[in-house]
């Protein structure tokens, strides 16, 4: 870790008597709030067995599985001036805001492992170099991913289909080397697939990586249903659009750059234009970013549905130190 990036971590100063009183009263405040989520769970016990006689055994699972519902989990990516990650921080480190309002973190995690999707374009224009070059690119990427990281696969190109699910980075190589490129592209279809499959996995740190040739020629949904679910969904979003060997031959137009940029700047993910020979490099990068991800999850107060707006900032400031996130979620 860089000289800049250890000072980020350093001692905190002395509050002043009025951050004194401002933390009492948030102390005060979460004791409160805490309290009355016990006082909530004694109440509902209370009730199936007052009303109906019955010893509920599964009630505190179904306060466990009600708390990770409404748990808000950010994933953020730190880096210095020199666009290098910062891997060190721990929670202590971050400051947290929900439209406005500061919130405390019940979960921290650096380094975790995650579920990644891997979105791919199996359409005919991916045959030849394109598609040696993106398989052996993330045959790479699977072998150098942390432990602990599950995987999954929905490849398209008339519509949409769900490879692998959920497996190691062995049994998703296997499913890879199945495909055939052919067909046209459903590309919207399929980031929709992604996003929702990538809602029912086990990690907090979630990732879909995106890898297309060309643009929307097949799908049913439309751009702006993309857009807002890849918002609504709180993942990170990677997108890699291969460009062409062939300088003359232009593979996006406005409508798919701006998709593959939108998707990826309001996620907090990063888009990539590379040509073929170029995927491996790209990769590479993505896979040092999702495995230096830090995850931060908290309660927001506000739980009514709507949009909510997220601001993610270092307890001690530095210039030239840059956070990468979603800033944006939907509460359904």
């Amino acid at each position: 870790m860089s000289a800049r990036g250890a000072h980020l971590v350093g001692s905190v100063p002395l509050a002043s008597s009025a951050e004194d009183v401002a933390n009492l009263l948030d102390t005060l405040l979460q004791g409160t709030l805490l309290g009355g989520r016990y006082a909530l769970m004694a109440i509902g016990l209370s009730l199936a067995f007052g009303v109906m006689r019955l010893v509920n055994v599964a009630h505190g699972d179904f306060i466990v599985l009600a708390a990770y519902l409404a748990l808000v989990t950010v994933n953020v990516n730190v880096s210095d001036g020199k666009g290098r990650l910062l891997p060190s921080l721990k929670a202590q480190d971050f400051k947290v805001t929900d439209d406005g309002q500061p919130v405390a973190l019940e979960f921290f995690q650096s380094q975790g492992p995650a579920s990644i999707v891997f979105v791919v374009d199996i359409s005919s224009s991916m045959q030849g170099s394109k598609w040696r070059n993106l398989t052996a690119g993330l045959k790479e990427f699977l072998e150098r991913a942390p432990e602990g990281n599950d995987y999954t696969l929905v490849a398209f190109s008339d519509s949409p289909q769900l490879i692998a699910r959920s497996v190691r980075a062995d049994e998703l190589w296997r499913s890879l080397k199945g495909l055939h490129p052919s067909g046209h592209t459903a590309l919207y279809d399929a980031v929709l697939l992604g996003l929702n499959t990538l809602e029912e996995l086990a990690q907090r740190h979630k990732a879909l990586v995106l890898l297309s040739d060309g643009e929307d020629t097949n799908s049913r949904v439309g751009l702006p249903a993309v857009q807002q679910e890849a918002l609504a969904h709180r993942a990170t979003v990677y997108t890699v659009g291969i460009l062409s060997d062939n300088p003359r031959l232009l593979s996006y137009g406005p409508n798919g750059q701006q998709l593959l940029n939108e998707l990826a700047t309001t996620t907090g993910g990063l888009v990539h234009f590379p040509t073929s020979g170029e995927l491996g490099e790209v990769l590479r990068k993505i896979n040092a970013d999702v495995s230096n991800q830090y995850s931060l999850g908290y309660y927001p107060l506000d739980k009514r549905p709507g949009w909510r707006r997220i601001q993610v900032n270092l307890a001690q400031d530095s210039h030239h130190v840059k956070l990468r996130y979603q800033q944006r979620y939907l509460i359904r």
